[in-house]
């Protein structure tokens, strides 16, 4: 059981990456079939924390939908919530504006849990760029786990 759990691949998903699948399923195709390779593959586990559960619940209201429902639940099954340590807050806050507490949640829950932040947020760019944490866009995302196609 170790061993499958060191090949793990961890991720956090982004709001912007639920919301893409959710706004427009039929247009989204490939991101909608990302989320759901996300929550069905046994060897990705999904981290996240308490702000993101409210984004996804938010954009689940906004954008009302059985695909945004469903999602939203497996999403939430899926997801081991992690507390934080204020340590990998405060590592990351220095790359974000005070302003953009849920980008630093974000991405202290990624430096604290060793997973990969999968956004299209143009505002992660800087602490990736630095090595502090992996962000793989969408599309590096749909490339990286379900192929060309």
């Amino acid at each position: 059981m170790k061993q499958l759990r060191k090949n793990m691949q961890q991720f956090l998903v982004d709001a912007n990456v639920f919301v893409a699948a959710i706004k427009n399923p039929e247009k989204k195709a490939r991101t909608l079939d990302l989320i759901l390779e996300l929550i069905s593959n046994e060897g990705i586990r999904l981290v996240g924390n308490d702000l993101l559960l409210l984004e996804f619940e938010k954009y689940s209201e906004k954008f009302k939908s059985e695909t945004a429902s469903h999602l939203l639940k497996r999403l939430r099954d899926k997801m081991i919530v992690v507390e934080l340590n204020e340590n990998h807050i405060k590592a990351c806050s220095k790359y974000f504006p005070k302003n953009e507490i849920v980008d630093i949640v974000h991405a202290a829950t990624c430096l604290q849990e060793n997973s990969i932040l999968i956004t299209n947020d143009k505002h992660f760019d800087k602490i990736s760029e630095d090595g502090i944490i992996e962000v793989w866009s969408i599309s590096k995302a749909i490339e990286n786990l379900l192929g060309e196609n």
